[in-house]
C-alpha cells in the first residue's frame, strides 16, 4: 500500500484529476451542447467556440490523456490502473454532482474511463517489447485516439437513439434555416432572378426557332396575336424589378410555409429516409470523423509533453 501512496503517485493523481475536470467545467461553461450541433444553429455554435472557455476545453481536454500516458509510461501496470481508476472515478462522481450533467455525459465519462484503462493495459504490453520513446509515444497517442472515438461514437448513439426521429426532422429544419431566413427578401430575390434567366432563356429559344420566325410570317389573327404575346412576355421579362415590386407579385409568399415545401422535398430524397431511419448512425459517424481530425492534429502537437511528465513522473532505481 505504501508503494502506491507516495508523493509522486498523489502528483500523478492531482494533475489527472485537475486537467480531467477543467476540461469539464470549460466544455460546460462554453454552453456547446449536442443539441445545438443538431440544429445546426450556427450562431449558438461559433458564439460558444469563439469563447476563452472553449479555447482551454480545446487544450484540456487532450492533456488529461497525454498525463495518463505519462504515468503509463512510467508507472507499473497495477499502479497505473488504480491511479487511472481512482482518479477519473473521482472526476465524474465530482462534476456529475458540481455540473448537474445529464446521463448521457455521465455515460461518456464512463467510457473514457475504461478507454484509459484498456489503453493502460494494452500500451503496459507495448512497453515491455522494448520499443523506442518516440515510437511508443506514437502508438500510444494512436491507440488512445480510437479507444476515445468509440466512447464518443458509443455515448452519441445511445444520446441519439430514443428520439432520433424527431432529431432527424429538428436538423432538417435547423439546415433550412440556416438558408432560408424569416426575412425572405434576399431569397425572392435569388429565386427571382434564377426563375427570370431561365423563363427568359426558354423563350429565346423558342423565338430563334424556325417554326416561330414561320409563325410571325403569317397574318391570321391567332398567329399575331400569339407572337405579340411572347415578344411582350420576353421585354416585361427583360425589366428590372426592385424588392418590393417582387414581393408585391408573390403576395402569399411566407417564411414558414416556404420552409415547410422545403422540408417536404427534402424528406422526399429516398436517401434522406434512410438517414432519418439511421440519423444516430449517421450523426455519431459525422461527430466522431470531427473529433479524430481535431484529436489526431492535438495529439501530435501535444506529444512533445509525453517527455516533460516523463520527466516528471520517472522513477529512479
Amino acid at each position: 500500500m505504501g508503494e502506491i501512496i507516495n508523493k509522486k503517485n498523489i502528483i500523478k493523481s492531482i494533475l489527472i484529476i485537475s486537467s480531467a475536470f477543467f476540461w469539464i467545467y470549460f466544455l460546460v461553461s462554453s454552453k456547446l451542447t449536442m443539441q445545438t450541433v443538431i440544429i445546426f444553429d450556427v450562431v449558438s455554435m461559433l458564439n460558444s467556440m469563439v469563447t476563452i472557455n472553449f479555447l482551454l476545453f480545446i487544450i484540456f481536454f487532450p492533456l488529461t490523456s497525454v498525463i495518463i500516458l505519462s504515468v503509463i509510461f512510467n508507472s507499473s501496470k497495477q499502479k497505473s490502473l488504480m491511479i487511472i481508476i481512482f482518479s477519473l472515478l473521482l472526476v465524474i462522481i465530482i462534476s456529475a454532482i458540481f455540473f448537474n450533467l445529464n446521463l448521457y455525459f455521465i455515460l461518456f465519462l464512463v467510457l473514457y474511463l475504461v478507454a484509459h484503462v484498456i489503453a493502460c493495459i494494452i500500451n503496459q504490453n507495448d512497453i515491455e517489447t522494448k520499443k523506442t520513446p518516440y515510437n511508443l509515444a506514437n502508438e500510444m497517442l494512436s491507440k488512445v485516439t480510437i479507444f476515445l472515438i468509440i466512447a464518443i461514437f458509443i455515448a452519441s448513439v445511445f444520446y441519439l437513439l430514443p428520439n432520433q426521429k424527431s432529431k432527424a426532422e429538428e436538423m432538417e429544419a435547423g439546415i433550412v434555416n440556416l438558408f432560408v431566413s424569416d426575412d425572405l427578401g434576399p431569397w425572392i430575390g435569388t429565386s427571382y432572378t434564377i426563375s427570370k434567366q431561365c423563363t427568359k432563356a426558354n423563350l429565346e429559344y423558342i423565338q430563334s426557332s424556325d417554326e416561330y420566325l414561320a409563325l410571325t410570317k403569317k397574318t391570321d389573327t391567332d398567329s399575331i396575336e400569339f407572337t405579340e404575346f411572347l415578344d411582350n412576355l420576353n421585354k416585361e421579362i427583360s425589366k428590372e424589378k426592385t424588392i418590393e415590386e417582387i414581393k408585391a407579385s408573390m403576395p402569399d409568399l411566407s417564411a414558414p410555409e416556404v420552409k415547410t415545401k422545403v422540408i417536404t422535398t427534402i424528406k422526399q430524397i429516398p436517401f434522406m429516409t434512410i438517414i432519418e431511419n439511421y440519423f444516430a448512425v449517421f450523426f455519431a459517424l459525422m461527430l466522431i470523423s470531427i473529433m479524430y481530425s481535431y484529436l489526431s492534429i492535438v495529439f501530435l502537437i501535444f506529444a512533445a509533453l509525453i517527455y516533460v511528465f516523463n520527466m516528471i513522473f520517472k522513477e529512479e532505481n
